[in-house]
């Protein structure tokens, strides 16, 4: 998949051979691709969540440079992982049970929400806002600006995207304006 091939492209006898196994051992471990992608999709989105981990660790320090660092590491976990994310998105469309897993995303969006309520309690956070549908929109902002612009743009454009999504989190939530970029 990194060198271009979509995983509708990919037989399941090159998926074992590039790993050095026979058809038969790949049968063994995974019912099919589809349950292959979906067993990389939960590693992945453990790696996502940890570089959101970076912020909501020290949220209470309300500091937009946590933001921008868990920006920073959600783009970096995804450039890492992004022939797996491009795949599970595209396998989405037409497997359910893929899509529900990509659909997992929520459990990162239900942290968020706790992070939001928290905020929301303790008065740094606008209590305008509906927790769990604002963390969802913004989870979802922030993997459809990394599945779109990634693939296409170059590593130095990553910095550029942490800072402008940093600056939008940011300003939704937080009563205290404070300009990142």
């Amino acid at each position: 998949m990194r060198d271009g091939a979509s995983i509708t492209e990919l037989s399941v006898d090159r998926l074992a051979t590039e790993a050095g196994i026979s058809r038969a051992s790949f049968y063994i471990y995974f019912e099919d691709k589809g349950h292959l992608l979906r067993r990389l999709a939960g590693q992945v989105f453990g790696d996502l969540a940890s570089g959101a981990e970076r912020w909501w660790r020290v949220a209470r320090r309300h500091n937009p440079d946590d933001v921008r660092a868990a920006m920073a590491g959600i783009i970096e976990s995804y450039r890492r992982h992004q022939p797996v994310l491009v795949a599970l998105n595209e396998m989405a469309a037409y497997d359910p049970v893929t899509g529900q897993t990509y659909r997992e995303l929520n459990a990162i969006s239900q942290r968020l929400t706790r992070v939001i309520e928290d905020g929301q309690a303790d008065g740094t956070i606008r209590r305008e806002l509906p927790p769990a549908t604002t963390a969802s929109a913004l989870t979802w902002m922030v993997e459809r600006a990394c599945q779109q612009n990634l693939p296409a743009k170059p590593r130095d454009y990553d910095a550029e995207l942490a800072a402008t999504l940093a600056e939008i989190v940011w300003g939704a939530l937080y009563l205290k304006a404070t300009r990142l970029l």
